[in-house]
């Protein structure tokens, strides 16, 4: 029996406001300067298990010939509480129903939970939401971050939803996690798990009741 949903929160939930990131690094970085911490993120999630402040910083620094430091970082996540951007069309009601007829919703993402929990709250999500698991505990697709999120529920008494197939369905799956592609422009698909919608989370949940 399905106990709990754990949902990816980017692209998935919520849209970032990347117009406000995109103000932010004009305001302290070249665009240059700006796409290449971006890819020393993606490089850094790979190296390391956590999301830890001060190692990104180190990390970053070392390879950069700018200066960027744990406060630099700090000011750039709490953008996204100031702008914590809009809400996916169906999030809303899908996290309430499911809430309210006693699933537990638990958030797993790879930015730190902290200022991920503020942005639900922000934008009236988060009083449906059980738990936020961040990187601070273990990167997706590690399989810690999801045993994490599945807490004292059994793999195959948990759900994820989420828009990155490797990281989202296909470790999670492996793990005995049943998964699905949020997928709206069907990009990069395998529609064996494919949703397009996420008022059908809703509906396969409720079809396996």
């Amino acid at each position: 029996m399905i106990r709990r949903v754990i949902w990816d929160l980017d692209n998935t939930l919520m849209k970032r406001d990347l117009k406000a990131e995109e103000d932010f690094f004009k305001e302290n970085l070249s665009v240059e300067q700006g796409l290449r911490l971006i890819s020393l993120l993606s490089e850094y999630e790979n190296q390391f298990p956590k999301f830890d402040i001060s190692m990104i910083a180190s990390f970053c620094q070392q390879k950069v010939d700018f200066f960027v430091d744990e406060n630099f970082f700090r000011r750039w996540l709490h953008v996204h509480v100031e702008h914590p951007g809009s809400i996916i069309d169906g999030a809303y009601d899908v996290l309430s129903d499911l809430h309210n007829n006693g699933f537990e919703n638990v958030v797993l993402t790879n930015d730190y939970s902290k200022y991920q929990k503020e942005r639900l709250r922000l934008v009236g999500l988060l009083p449906y939401i059980q738990e936020v698991c961040g990187g601070e505990y273990y990167f997706k697709p590690r399989e810690e971050a999801y045993f994490a999120a599945c807490d004292s529920h059994l793999p195959r008494e948990c759900v994820m939803v989420g828009d990155d197939l490797k990281k989202d369905v296909y470790a999670p799956r492996s793990l005995g996690i049943i998964s699905w592609h949020y997928n709206p422009n069907h990009r990069q698909s395998d529609y064996r798990y494919e949703i397009d919608k996420l008022e059908k989370v809703k509906e396969k949940i409720y079809e396996n009741r």
